[in-house]
């Protein structure tokens, strides 16, 4: 019974049965809990939505053409590069610490996300060398800069493993 043993390692995980836990909680020790568990589970939410949604916003920019003009949304993606580069940098903080606290498996998978920043490395600079709509533009360098600086977190964080 595969489900058996999922629930089980579930309650083993998450420390139900652990005699400690049942003791009733000071209001500071669940505002604790509230604030650490649940906001840290709300700020990956938040992260994420923005580290994806500005990684396709980059990839629409660069492959429909629109990035060689010098528009509001190539201004705007340029403007947010640094910042998106901290949220990147504090969510793999977070979860790193999460993995290392707790001792659980992360539910979060940053491997898609690199993937992805490497497959548009991958087909914009091979655009950009094969096509001549395809050019060497800021939002290309931008794209460069990114990709290289996601996999060079990504590999810093999968070197140092729990």
């Amino acid at each position: 019974m595969a489900w058996w043993e999922e629930t089980t390692n579930y309650i083993y995980e998450s420390g139900l049965e652990d005699k400690r836990n049942n003791a009733p909680k000071t209001f500071w020790q669940r505002l604790n809990d509230i604030f650490f568990q649940e906001a840290v589970d709300a700020l990956y939410l938040f992260l994420g939505i923005f580290t994806y949604v500005y990684l396709f916003a980059i990839a629409f920019l660069y492959l429909s053409g629109v990035s060689s003009f010098d528009t509001v949304a190539t201004k705007l993606i340029r403007a947010l590069a640094e910042p998106y580069l901290g949220a990147v940098g504090i969510y793999t903080i977070l979860k790193e610490s999460r993995k290392r606290r707790y001792a659980l498996y992360s539910r979060h998978w940053g491997e898609f996300f690199v993937i992805g920043w490497l497959g548009l490395l991958t087909i914009s600079s091979g655009l950009a060398l094969i096509s001549g709509f395809y050019t060497f533009t800021k939002t290309l360098e931008l794209i460069i800069m990114l990709s290289l600086s996601i996999g060079i977190i990504y590999v810093g964080g999968a070197v140092h493993r729990p």
